[in-house]
């Protein structure tokens, strides 16, 4: 069996072309929810100025006040549109625009309570629907900024205009439009939430991959040496538990080193891909199968006892053995495996049966390849 170099790895490697797309990718998916975010901001505008137009209809707050209103977010808006649609926002420390936005927002939100106290109700259910959006923020200093600034200038203007604050609903027309305003208070906290909710899932699912990368081979689609060592752990903690046989097996190319030689190690890779999803297609849904290191591959057979785990491995290599190698590389004479195996005695460790693994492998090695023997 081929023994990989001591030396260290390189400490340096060039970015390769997979992780630029997958940056490029990455900041287009930003870009595509900055601007969905943005656009549920507009709408939330929106609903807010369509029902200050409506109290102000109903003769509840002046016009002038609401076109200043509308002015005032008209242009904080249209300012943040523009900086996303040509890039500027790009170039600032923010590119999200938060502070902006929240600004914006905020402020006008203020701005209403203190010229239309009329409309306290509409302009503080405002502040605090805006204000949520302070759970976006990208740092905790952003997010503690904004919501103890909303608070104090929300008690100070509360101090201030209490006496005249008053909530719309004398009228019909009142009530059913403060009705509107909890209504568009519900539908945003309903937006953010399954915002958050999506982010939470789509965690998860990196989370999950990430995880799958840790415990996988990419070159051959097994487990790597965490993966299968964990699994031996769990299947081992469980026979032991039910008093059931656990038979491990290394599997070894041989003369893996002759085919690097003579064909290259693109032809190596090949190998041992094919030889990845043969172990795959050969194991069964209970069976453990991981690339234990180089071109050696970790097998864990629970519930299997030494004469049941001989006859799997002497199947398993009768087929790596027959396998038309020569669709796998061109020149290929034939590719065979050794195989040790043992059953894992009563309280001893998972590592003191693959040691014991090992030896059997190295005795087949010796024995003169292509075998499978039993310690």
């Amino acid at each position: 069996m081929e023994r990989r170099s001591s030396q260290p790895p390189h400490l340096w490697a060039p970015t390769p072309p997979s992780a630029h797309a997958d940056g490029a990718a990455h900041r287009q998916r930003w870009h595509r929810r900055t601007w969905q975010l943005h656009q549920s901001v507009l709408l939330s505008h929106l609903y807010a100025f369509a029902l200050l137009v409506g109290y102000s209809w109903a003769g509840y707050a002046p016009w002038r006040v609401i076109a200043l209103y509308g002015a005032w977010v008209g242009a904080g808006m249209g300012f943040i549109t523009w900086a996303y649609a040509s890039g500027w926002n790009h170039r600032q420390r923010d590119p999200g625009l938060f502070v902006v936005h929240q600004g914006v927002s905020i402020l006008g939100a203020l701005g209403l309570l203190v010229a239309a106290p009329q409309l306290a109700f509409q302009a503080l259910v405002m502040l605090i629907a805006f204000s949520a959006d302070g759970f976006l923020a990208r740092s905790r200093t952003s997010f503690a900024v904004t919501w103890v600034l909303t608070l104090a200038c929300a008690g100070a203007g509360i101090v201030w205009m209490g006496p005249e604050m008053r909530m719309p609903t004398t009228t019909l027309a009142g009530q059913l439009l403060t009705v509107g305003v909890v209504l568009g208070a519900v539908a945003r906290c309903i937006g953010l939430v399954t915002y958050f909710r999506g982010v939470q899932y789509r965690l998860g699912q990196a989370l999950a991959r990430i995880e799958d990368l840790v415990r996988s081979d990419d070159l051959t689609g097994v487990a790597n040496r965490r993966g299968i060592m964990e699994a031996l752990r769990w299947h081992h903690a469980q026979t032991e538990s039910q008093g059931l046989p656990l038979s491990v097996a290394l599997l070894d190319v041989d003369h893996f080193k002759r085919i690097n030689d003579d064909f290259g190690h693109d032809s190596g890779d090949r190998v041992l891909r094919t030889l990845g999803t043969l172990l795959r297609e050969q194991a069964r849904a209970t069976d453990g199968v991981g690339r234990y290191g180089g071109e050696e591959f970790l097998l864990v057979l629970p519930g299997t006892s030494a004469a049941q785990a001989s006859e799997v491995l002497e199947r398993l290599r009768a087929r790596v053995e027959t396998t038309a190698w020569a669709a796998v590389f061109e020149g290929a004479a034939g590719v065979t495996v050794s195989i040790g195996a043992t059953v894992c005695r009563p309280g001893e460790s998972v590592e003191a049966a693959v040691r014991r693994a090992d030896e059997a492998l190295y005795e087949g090695k010796a024995l003169g390849r292509n075998r499978v023997v039993m310690a």
